[in-house]
């Protein structure tokens, strides 16, 4: 199969409209996949959707919707019922860094909204369409900051070591149904949380190395780091062949719990 055949005629990027996201975007339009744009400010999501109509000569879907709020899998579920999804990618992470005494409790729950909780509503709602198609992909953006838990980014840093995980648990769950998934572990990029930051300094990357990454791997493993300097510091710690192992082994012995015992 193409690649559009695999995963298009259409794809959900959240949080699609600028940086990382922006440029997952514009990698699926390139390939001709039809593409919903959600990000929080309109104005932003009317200027993706017109560049990649534009550029690409695809069709698009403009969502605005805040990510961190009570209503997105109701709205997301409403603007694609109609529309063969295939991929879905969920970009949106909300980080800050400060220390954990100073740390605002209804901030914190707002940030599990828009990390954690809607990430998972949209990965699940998407995965029961996928199942029967038997085909799909599925790319969850986590950070480099969930390899070891990171002081002063705190809870970002759980967060996204819950996204990680939850995709190494789906990538070797979801091959058995045709669909491949990833987790990308970016390092410190120049985008949206590094705006004044030019090219070509040394720890930071851009967004479209990271797009690059992911797809490198997108197929062939559960995870990968992006950037060098994420690679040279925490990817000490994160061995993806090993972690591999661990899962597969993990899945045999579920699946033999389940033989005996039931789900």
């Amino acid at each position: 199969m193409s690649f559009r055949e695999k995963y298009g005629p259409w794809a959900v990027v959240a949080g699609g409209s600028e940086g990382i996201g922006g440029e997952f975007s514009s990698y699926l339009a390139a390939r001709g996949i039809n593409v919903v744009v959600i990000a929080r400010r309109a104005e932003k999501v009317a200027a993706k959707c017109a560049e990649l109509e534009d550029q690409y000569r695809v069709e698009t879907v403009r969502l605005p919707l805040d990510l961190g709020g009570d209503d997105v899998l109701e709205r997301v579920r409403e603007a694609t019922n109609n529309l063969d999804v295939g991929f879905l990618v969920y970009n949106a992470g909300l980080a800050s860094l400060g220390p954990v005494q100073d740390l605002d409790i209804d901030y914190e729950l707002y940030r599990l909204n828009l990390n954690v909780r809607n990430a998972l509503a949209l990965t699940l709602h998407f995965v029961k369409r996928f199942v029967p198609r038997q085909k799909g992909g599925i790319v969850l953006v986590s950070s480099s900051g969930g390899v070891v838990g990171t002081p002063y980014i705190q809870t970002y840093s759980a967060t996204k070591a819950y996204l990680f995980t939850l995709a190494e648990a789906l990538w070797a769950e979801l091959t058995d149904y045709g669909i491949d998934v990833l987790a990308v572990l970016p390092g410190n990029t120049i985008g949206q949380q590094f705006q004044d930051v030019p090219p070509g300094t040394p720890g930071f990357q851009v967004a479209r190395e990271v797009v690059e990454a992911a797809f490198e791997a997108f197929g062939k493993q559960s995870t990968v780091l992006s950037g060098e300097a994420a690679v040279a510091t925490v990817g000490r710690y994160f061995d993806t062949a090993k972690r591999q192992e661990g899962i597969l082994a993990m899945k045999n012995i579920f699946q033999e719990m389940m033989k005996q015992y039931g789900p």
